[in-house]
């Protein structure tokens, strides 16, 4: 991942890191195997927070930073969704496991 670039002055910007760790180890056919997700973690900053070293310490604007789903690898992200009148704008970056 490429470190943020101080570009000020900026709007306020939540960022979302998803990334899903797989397994190849189930067979899909005779000559490929599937990519199973066993883990999804999420992290978000915005503005106010990005340069905490700590992720796991709290944001007081985006609220917890760090998230792991084990056993419901899609989670409950519907707080995603929720209006938050800081943010100007919602970046999301995905590792695609297919390209890893």
């Amino acid at each position: 991942m490429v470190p943020l670039k101080d570009e000020s002055p900026r709007s306020d910007v939540l960022f979302v890191f998803l990334d899903f760790l797989t397994t190849r180890d189930t067979k899909g056919s005779d000559l490929e195997t599937l990519h199973v997700p066993n883990l999804v973690c999420l992290q978000q900053i915005c503005t106010h927070c990005e340069m905490l070293t700590n992720i796991d310490e709290e944001c007081q604007r985006c609220g917890k930073r760090n998230h792991s789903f084990w056993d419901d690898l899609v989670g409950d992200l519907s707080y995603l969704c929720e209006t938050r009148p800081w943010v100007s704008n919602v970046m999301e970056a995905r590792i695609d496991p297919q390209r890893v």
